[in-house]
């Protein structure tokens, strides 16, 4: 018997990118899947994502949520949403993210809908933030907790949090992230000859060490960090290449020239080629605050490339520092400096192609989209027999 369910994320990118491969993996254990999201465009980039979802062979529902708070908004929505349940049945509806996770939870509740199910990709709140934000955002995650029968997390540090302000009937657990391995490997890897096309094309001189860090310029991703750790600098021939679009594109990018360190970076803004800019690249580089179980870093290491990270919430649980990696004190730029002085020295070579053979085995040992799947619908079915 085929259950139907539907997933609610805000923006249609999240589906695009972080739902879909996992959801096929979902559909062969019996599920009927389908999608509903805001449709409007992420930021200014020149994509449509609901076109990728539409291609993979799911049903989309298109309704707008705001993804900052905005109450008049954010009520019309829980009312549009209600309506849509009202006249629509499934077995499960499942949310993903802050927002869609609280304005999915009320409409769903509100239109007694039979199972609601939520998964946190990163916590609203955590260490660091604003008091008013972080009290503001404790509340609303432990008020719609109770609107759930279940509450899923990407990393385990997040679900001891979740496990001590949810009810204690509701059902939590570990869902984990992971990427579509094979997909990944079937894609045309670059030759050598294409990779020093590639940098061409991009100005990169070839013996250049190369960093990359894909990541959405915003605060939580602290792209400052990196910046900074780039003043004390001694090695000239070092590219970092960001990839990524956001509020603070603009700002970070002045930020670089104002500092003088404009010379190390390049900004490509929003790519769709991320896994050839990951092949030409010889580490990956991530400073964010704090991570759900960051995708980035698991197309890295599927690619054998070494993670350079800040020790962070859900960073820390993919990255096994000195192993896969290494991992820095979050906001310590001299240790930071330090370790990209090293890693681009030719004695470090060898070691960062252990680092990358580590990372390779550990992602096809617990990271991919069919472990993932596996584990919601052990989930699920945990629920349905409550």
């Amino acid at each position: 018997m085929t259950r139907k369910i539907l997933h609610v994320a805000t923006i249609d990118f999240t589906i695009s990118k972080m739902l879909l491969d996992k959801m096929k993996e979902l559909e062969k254990f019996e599920y009927e899947v389908e999608f509903m999201s805001d449709t409007t465009k992420f930021m200014s980039d020149n994509t449509n994502y609901l076109e990728t979802i539409k291609n993979a062979g799911f049903k989309h529902h298109a309704l707008e949520m705001k993804r900052t708070i905005s109450p008049f908004n954010d009520i019309l929505s829980v009312y549009r949403m209600y309506k849509f349940f009202k006249s629509n049945s499934f077995e499960i509806i499942h949310t993903h993210t802050a927002k869609a996770g609280f304005i999915g939870r009320v409409s769903a509740w509100l239109a007694k809908q039979p199972i609601i199910v939520h998964t946190s990709h990163g916590l609203p709140f955590y260490e660091g933030q604003s008091k008013i934000k972080n009290v503001l955002y404790r509340f609303l995650e432990k008020m719609c907790s109770k609107l759930s029968k279940g509450y899923f997390s990407q990393n385990y540090e997040d679900l001891e949090i979740i496990k001590k302000f949810v009810p204690k009937h509701i059902i939590t657990g570990y869902e984990g992230n992971g990427i579509p391995l094979k997909k990944l490997d079937e894609q045309d890897c670059l030759t050598n000859i294409e990779i020093e096309k590639f940098k061409k094309i991009l100005g990169i001189p070839q013996d250049y060490f190369v960093f990359f860090m894909g990541a959405r310029f915003e605060s939580v991703k602290n792209h400052v960090m990196l910046i900074k750790s780039l003043l004390n600098l001694k090695n000239s021939k070092i590219k970092i290449i960001f990839a990524g679009n956001g509020p603070l594109f603009e700002r970070i990018k002045n930020y670089s020239k104002h500092l003088g360190v404009s010379n190390y970076l390049l900004f490509l803004g929003y790519r769709e080629d991320i896994p050839n800019l990951i092949q030409i690249s010889d580490a990956v580089i991530l400073t964010s605050e704090k991570e759900g179980l960051p995708r980035i870093l698991m197309e890295s290491m599927a690619f054998r490339k070494p993670i350079l990270a800040t020790d962070v919430l859900g960073t820390r649980e993919l990255v096994e520092d000195y192993a896969t990696g290494e991992l820095v004190e979050l906001n310590d730029y001299n240790n930071l400096t330090k370790k990209i002085e090293n890693w681009s020295s030719l004695e470090f070579v060898e070691q960062l192609n252990r680092y990358g053979e580590n990372g390779r085995k550990r992602l096809e040992e617990y990271f991919t989209e069919a472990k993932v799947a596996e584990r919601i619908d052990n989930l699920y079915k945990e629920i349905m027999k409550g």
